[in-house]
């Protein structure tokens, strides 16, 4: 479906919409972890939270209020953004990575969003979170370390990792020239930074899983495993982002643009605000996060300004899945991370995948755009391809949304999607239709059929009324999983 747009896309920039090819645009795309539709004070007008940065991009851009991450769990719905395709594409059907050393999820030969955009000729980096596998060496072998199978809560970390050795498998093999982060996030071993292929210290200390570093400090989902005597709880997010404003200030000594990748780690648990974010919202330490997040969006902000880089620049913000329901101590303070929607995070519900969704490109897309379209973190590859003028693969599934960018009024380009969770059960998207065949907690299967237009909050289950259309929907939905694997 996305040809049938490059007609309407070719118009509007003979008719001068407002950017030249031969200046293409730095890209920054911010990847929350865990935010939630309602956290947002743009989104949400009753959130407990304030987040003026981001509420300024959406005011001088476009804010979609039909925007999914591609999984409502983090490891797939980050394949589909590096890849473009569905997750369920990958040998990862169900769950996640459950630390840093999992063998890693996208093949060296496979095409990535930064093979796309070296391709246009941008110099490409991601800061942050990674979570799609990195194969370590074996300290006493002289393979890659096997990693646990499963989490166990957190338990049997792995020990036997050389250090010293550079790292296989991750960004650097797969399109990105910089990398700075975590190989599976700041609650996952191994505690501590990597740089490109090489961690940036050694570590020689061993975490105990869900025991804070510091009295008064969250451990809430925290692994055990290796962790570098420099780490620091506190630290992570001041430290991601000052690496991604560095990235992009020597970005500034090449002729090329940039695209940058800022996995920001924020507001997953655990939840440890610095001093400055403390208290500075009304959801608990959770909420406060989510503060800091939106503070450091507003530094990179403040870089592009300083540098007189901001009006060319392409910022989408959106988020790995949706929110937690609750903060790091069980309290939801009265706000609903999901604002008026059902489910969270990890459900096939609209909690669960329906995200925050803006893009900013100032002199592009007109301030003060709202865009009902449906669009998806996995199509963000098929858009920005558009916007560079490059071809991606016809097997991606990645389908553009930029039409929508310039023209928020425009019809979505997709009329389907299909959700995926972690038990490896699925939900079809169609029109204002949402069908899913979920799994029940005693083994069974169970149908359930929302109308998203009259029932946005998906209380009233119209399966039962509705088999025939069920039944269409089911075919349709197995057919695409199994038919195109």
């Amino acid at each position: 479906m996305r040809n049938s747009f490059s007609l309407l896309i070719a118009l509007f920039v003979t008719m001068g919409a407002a950017f030249s090819q031969e200046k293409l645009p730095n890209v920054i795309v911010i990847m929350a972890d865990d935010l939630g539709y309602g956290d947002l004070s743009s989104y949400n007008s009753q959130s407990k939270i304030q987040t003026p940065n981001m509420d300024k991009l959406a005011a001088g851009g476009v804010i979609y209020w039909d925007g999914h991450s591609a999984s409502s769990i983090c490891t797939p719905s980050r394949y589909a953004f590096i890849t473009g395709n569905y997750p369920w594409r990958s040998d990862l059907v169900k769950s996640v990575s459950w630390s840093g050393y999992d063998n890693p999820l996208i093949e060296k030969s496979q095409f990535t969003i930064a093979d796309m955009m070296k391709e246009a000729g941008y110099t490409t980096g991601i800061v942050g979170k990674w979570h799609l596998g990195i194969n370590f060496a074996e300290k006493e072998g002289n393979g890659f370390v096997q990693t646990k199978t499963h989490h166990e809560s957190g338990l049997k970390g792995t020990r036997d990792v050389d250090f010293t050795m550079p790292t296989f498998g991750g960004p650097n093999d797969l399109g990105f020239d910089y990398w700075f982060g975590s190989a599976a996030g700041h609650n996952m071993e191994p505690f501590v930074f990597i740089e490109n292929r090489y961690t940036v210290s050694i570590p020689k200390i061993w975490r105990e899983a869900k025991v804070p570093l510091k009295t008064g400090l969250s451990a809430s989902e925290v692994h055990e495993g290796w962790m570098a005597a420099d780490w620091d709880d506190l630290k992570v997010t001041s430290t991601l982002t000052a690496k991604a404003i560095e990235f992009i200030n020597d970005s500034q000594k090449s002729k090329n643009p940039f695209f940058l990748y800022f996995a920001h780690t924020a507001p997953h648990r655990p939840s440890n605000p610095t001093a400055d974010s403390k208290n500075k919202s009304k959801a608990g330490d959770r909420g406060d996060m989510v503060y800091e997040l939106d503070q450091n969006i507003g530094e990179v902000i403040a870089t592009l300004e300083a540098l007189g880089i901001k009006d060319n620049t392409l910022i989408i913000v959106t988020s790995d899945n949706g929110g937690t329901k609750v903060s790091d101590n069980g309290e939801d303070y009265g706000h609903r991370t999901a604002g008026k929607l059902n489910g969270y995070k990890a459900s096939l519900l609209e909690g669960g995948h329906r995200v925050p969704f803006i893009a900013y490109w100032p002199k592009v897309i007109q301030p003060n755009s709202q865009s009902n379209a449906l669009v998806t973190s996995m199509d963000i590859m098929a858009t920005l391809a558009d916007v560079v003028g490059v071809e991606i693969p016809v097997t991606v599934d990645s389908e553009s949304f930029y039409a929508t960018m310039l023209s928020p009024q425009i019809d979505s380009p997709r009329d389907q999607f299909i959700h995926s969770v972690s038990k490896g059960t699925f939900a079809l998207r169609k029109d204002n239709w949402k069908y899913i065949y979920n799994r029940t907690n005693s083994g069974g299967w169970d149908e359930q059929l929302y109308d998203l237009k009259e029932d946005l909050s998906e209380k009233v289950n119209l399966a039962t009324s509705n088999p025939e259309l069920c039944l269409e929907l089911r075919k349709e939905l197995f057919e695409k999983i199994y038919e195109d694997n």
